[in-house]
């Protein structure tokens, strides 16, 4: 079966969309599917999987873009599967339907922004994605608890039975508990650790790493945070921990590589995920967390609390609340009982989320679909 995926970012980028997609890509070839990625041409190759064929951009603005040539190789698949938000690319695909092989959608998130583009991100969301949507023969979601708090919910209460529940998954192998490793990150010998990933660019503002940074402020001077990724706003973040006084307690760290990003997990007393609006549909990196066996204290949003269990494997607080954030991780810190109860059930929990069943479920879905008349 000739499967293409098509996503607006795909690795070294950084994303949640490009890394899932990488994912199912990887384990589709690995059962002997023909699988390949689809993304915007990018400088660098460095690392790139083969499977991955980058398109230049008839035009590019973040993360929305247009793709030369695409139309051509759409048209040999059996199987298109479309990573959506995806503007400038999803709307003439899904226009363009009829004269395409089946179209599966996976929908990852409402896209949040600032300014003039949360206006455009709305326009979209209430003139094209009504039309657009509909063309695909399946809607994927992380979780129906996002579903139904989206913009896809009247869709989702018209037509439940397009609409597919198939959670992102963990490598349980790779991902789990093992020794801390913090001399590696310059952690001093009795320090408390708190860790983030996650990308530090405009386009994941939502992360909330200002809220994360105003809470730790407020937690003892043996609390060090460590802070995971790399992107345009790093260098607002460095000020605000300077303006804060904790520049000397937070460790930047920038991109790191697999190997060392699990030593960082295996390093953090708790992880924080304190995402502050709806574009936060899941928590890949909540779930990696959780698999090395880390407690977790995340907003409280529709699928995030899917991932993180309440009281079981961490704390959930109110978005945005910087009062709630600092008080969660305090206690969490504080309470090394409690934290190894959390630990226990993290791990458990994490391990219900395989990636192999995750990719079997989904080739299970392009053969329904293909065999079934449009």
């Amino acid at each position: 079966m000739k499967i293409v995926h098509v996503a607006c970012v795909a690795p070294p980028e950084i994303g949640g969309i490009g890394r899932s997609a990488l994912r199912e890509v990887a384990g589709l070839r690995a059962l002997g599917e023909d699988a390949v990625l689809i993304a915007p041409e990018i400088d660098t190759r460095e690392g790139e999987r083969s499977f991955v064929h980058r398109l230049k951009p008839l035009w590019r603005f973040g993360n929305a873009s247009a793709l030369s040539g695409l139309a051509d190789i759409l048209g040999k698949a059996d199987v298109i599967h479309l990573h959506y938000p995806y503007f400038g690319t999803a709307e003439g695909l899904l226009l363009s339907y009829s004269r395409l092989p089946p179209i599966i959608v996976t929908f990852h998130m409402d896209a949040t922004a600032g300014g003039w583009k949360q206006i455009v991100f709305r326009l979209h969301r209430w003139i094209l994605q009504p039309w657009i949507l509909p063309a695909a023969r399946r809607i994927l979601v992380s979780s129906f608890d996002y579903a139904k708090h989206s913009s896809i919910r009247g869709f989702f209460r018209a037509h439940p039975e397009r609409v597919e529940e198939l959670p992102f998954g963990v490598d349980v192998d790779v991902f789990s508990p093992g020794p801390s490793r913090r001399e590696r990150f310059l952690i001093p010998e009795g320090g408390r650790v708190v860790l983030f990933v996650g990308g530090l660019d405009r386009a994941h503002a939502f992360k909330g790493i200002n809220e994360l940074l105003a809470a730790c402020s407020k937690l003892d001077e043996a609390t060090h945070l460590m802070i995971v990724g790399d992107g345009d706003l790093k260098e607002s973040y460095e000020a605000k921990a300077r303006d804060l006084g904790i520049a000397n307690r937070v460790h930047f760290l920038g991109k790191i590589d697999q190997d060392s990003l699990v030593d960082a997990y295996r390093s953090a007393d708790v992880f924080a995920f304190p995402s502050t609006n709806s574009a936060e549909a899941f928590g890949l990196v909540a779930l990696e967390a959780q698999a090395c066996g880390v407690p977790v204290v995340a907003s409280d949003l529709p699928g995030v609390r899917t991932v993180v269990k309440r009281d079981e494997t961490g704390r959930l607080v109110a978005p945005g609340d910087i009062e709630q954030l600092t008080v969660a991780l305090r206690d969490m810190l504080d309470d090394e009982a409690e934290r190894e109860r959390m630990s226990l059930n993290a791990r458990k929990h994490a391990e219900q989320y395989s990636w192999d069943r995750h990719v079997e479920r989904l080739r299970e879905i392009y053969r329904t679909v293909c065999a079934s008349p449009s």
